[in-house]
């Protein structure tokens, strides 16, 4: 898609020799890591764009220098990481990470490593012309140069990190436009992160305007069975992805997709009261990614499962 970047994929290889049971992965994200372990699916296999997070597991030894071309977040995952990095002339200097911390590697050059022990991390690769378009859309951008994060305490970072990941080794059942909000999150709190100037907790956001507003309403109504997407709906506005997602929120209260996903439960709920229409149906005309997916999303909204709805009516 226009305006959007991809990820490279490659097979998984271990021990010298590709495993019967190869799984795609980040080519970016091997290339920072080394010598590693894929442990669950990748955001590959989605095809998700401007992102790849993958759960790896960093095998002990020596990692030459490597140029870096992304922006990578390490959520440094299970237990203490220890090892040394370069620093000066072949010289190395201990590090020692805490689990649910978070390292970043801007582009450039990451030193090389020495890992005494595997180390269990969850990584993130967002393109830098994804990060670029983010901070163009900021109302208000961050000043002072990149500064990367050391095993720092970033909770808003982690969080958002967790949730894509769990929406990537669940197979995306929440759709495109709920990953894409995330991936627009997290790009959007690293820049803030990484720059010397942090984001005013009291800016004011004004709202979408009315016009574009009922534009993008309309266009969620009229495919609610399709998987939306953040440029879509931002390109009924004619903002980016970031400026569309705060003056949407400021307008309506909610984030895009949590709109969507009321629209489609009011839709899902219509339909089980109008006729005998299977579960499975209504939940692929209401834009669910299966009869789970409607079932859960529904009890959570109306507190009782589609089937005890419709025996109730």
């Amino acid at each position: 898609m226009l305006g959007e970047t991809s990820f490279l994929s490659g097979d998984e290889q271990l021990n010298g020799s590709l495993d019967s049971t190869a799984k795609r992965q980040s080519a970016e994200i091997s290339d920072l890591l080394g010598y590693s372990a894929l442990r669950r699916p990748s955001s590959v296999d989605l095809g998700w764009k401007n992102l790849a997070i993958e759960r790896r597991t960093i095998l002990a030894g020596e990692k030459p220098e490597v140029k870096v071309q992304h922006h990578f977040l390490i959520l440094w995952d299970v237990r203490v990481a220890e090892g040394e990095s370069a620093y000066h002339r072949g010289r190395f200097s201990p590090y020692k990470k805490y689990p649910n911390t978070i390292t970043t590697c801007l582009p450039g050059i990451r030193p090389a490593v020495r890992t005494r022990f595997n180390h269990e991390v969850i990584v993130g690769a967002l393109h830098p012309d994804f990060i670029l378009r983010m901070e163009e859309g900021l109302d208000k951008r961050p000043s002072g140069g990149f500064r990367p994060l050391y095993g720092t305490d970033a909770p808003d970072l982690r969080n958002l990190l967790r949730l894509l990941l769990k929406e990537s080794e669940t197979g995306g059942p929440c759709g495109t436009l709920y990953a894409d909000s995330l991936m627009t999150a997290l790009a959007t709190r690293l820049l803030y992160a990484v720059r010397s100037e942090k984001a005013s907790a009291t800016s004011r956001i004004s709202p979408l305007p009315l016009r574009p507003l009922r534009r993008v309403l309309e266009h969620m109504r009229a495919n609610l069975s399709a998987n939306l997407d953040l440029v879509t709906l931002a390109a009924e506005t004619g903002y980016s992805r970031a400026h569309f997602l705060r003056t949407f929120r400021a307008a309506t209260g909610q984030t895009p997709h949590r709109y969507l996903i009321e629209l489609r439960l009011e839709k899902a709920r219509t339909l089980l009261a109008s006729g005998a229409m299977p579960l499975i149906d209504i939940a692929a005309e209401c834009g669910f990614s299966s009869h789970a997916h409607l079932t859960s999303a529904f009890r959570s909204r109306f507190g009782v499962s589609p089937s005890a709805y419709r025996r109730e009516l």
